[in-house]
């Protein structure tokens, strides 16, 4: 009877170990690697100051199929014979790897030397718990911490990207068309608490290398500025609509960027020009881009660093009317560019050779 005994004992006492040892491995294996992360991958972050104080100027190209194909970002840089530094993008809140930060993405744009901007939208309603659900007052949700784990995800594989990157979060919070906008109850108190809280889980992540984007949508907007220690980038958002627009008219590039630019200038932050783009109807499309380069080649504008042409040929007019805002569109503007010297004046470098 001894020997089975021995042999039963042995058995719970083999199975006992076994079990301790499957869910010990797992707990072992998560904490090597939030120590890994912690101790070497944080350390290894690049630091956002060389797009915060950098010198010279940043020319950026939005285009829908951008951040996959680039052949459009060859061709600017070819013809007009000028480097573009930034790839930006669309990424709207939720759930699936659709909304994921896509670090192989990240990797591919860094390695063509090109520098991220994607616009992060905090669309609440694209998660499943909220699916379907009106948007009214979203950005309290934020605030309190009900996408916590979605946001520290999203810190946690900027930090692994480990280069310099702008987030442009939560842009035209004025814009009745966004969810986090004044229309739906996002106060201004509403909106800097939640811009904070979201800035506060970057910054505990150590994701060092994100450039804050803080993107207002009228000259009334300041109102919603969340501090300096907050906000690395202002982004200003100039377009054209021309008589497309309900009641519109054809107004020019500075007409519009000075009434915005004026109302931010006091922050003294760095600008860019995080959108801009102008129909052909009513007026000289060529002109309008040309009056652009000279504009900010002209030193009126000084906190302006850079310039992001909103590319698209299949977008919207703010009455919902589809309209073309592509540069590109135009065969004869980038002779004109070059013959005037505009983009060597405002400072782009050339495209590397």
């Amino acid at each position: 009877m001894k020997g089975p005994r021995l042999l039963l004992i042995g058995a719970l006492f083999a199975a006992f170990i076994l079990g301790l040892y499957r869910s010990a491995v797992p707990r072992l294996q998560a904490f090597a690697i939030a120590a890994y992360h912690d101790q070497v991958v944080k350390r290894m972050v690049k630091s956002k100051e060389s797009l915060v104080t950098g010198p010279g100027f940043r020319l950026g190209l939005y285009r829908p199929e951008l951040p996959y194909h680039f052949q459009k970002v060859f061709e600017v840089e070819d013809s007009l014979d000028a480097r573009v530094s930034i790839i930006s993008f669309y990424q709207a809140w939720g759930e699936g790897k659709a909304h994921d930060l896509n670090r192989g993405l990240l990797d591919n744009i860094a390695r063509g030397g090109y520098v991220p901007m994607i616009t992060w939208e905090p669309w609440v309603s694209a998660f499943e718990s909220h699916k379907g659900a009106s948007p009214e007052s979203s950005l309290v949700m934020v605030a309190e911490g009900e996408f916590d784990g979605y946001i520290r995800a999203w810190a946690r594989e900027a930090v692994r990207f480990g280069r310099p990157m702008y987030l442009r979060y939560a842009h035209e919070f004025s814009n009745p068309w966004y969810g986090w906008s004044s229309k739906y109850g996002n106060d201004e108190a509403t909106f800097i608490r939640a811009w904070k809280h979201v800035h506060g889980i970057f910054r505990e992540e150590g994701a060092r290398n994100v450039a804050f984007v803080w993107n207002p949508y009228q000259p009334s907007d300041t109102l919603f500025y969340p501090g300096p220690e907050f906000v690395d980038w202002i982004g200003l958002d100039v377009f054209n609509f021309g008589p497309v627009a309900e009641n519109g008219y054809w107004i020019g590039f500075s007409s519009v960027l000075q009434g915005l630019y004026r109302s931010v200038e006091g922050f003294r932050k760095p600008v860019m020009v995080a959108e801009a783009g102008s129909v052909s109807e009513g007026g000289s499309k060529e002109e309008w881009y040309r009056e652009m380069f000279r504009d900010l080649a002209s030193g009126r504008f000084p906190l302006v660093k850079a310039l992001v042409v909103f590319d698209n040929p299949s977008s919207k007019a703010p009455n919902g009317l589809p309209v073309d805002l592509s540069m590109t569109s135009d065969s004869t503007l980038y002779a004109r560019l070059k013959a005037e010297g505009l983009v060597r004046k405002l400072g782009i470098p050339p495209k590397p050779r």
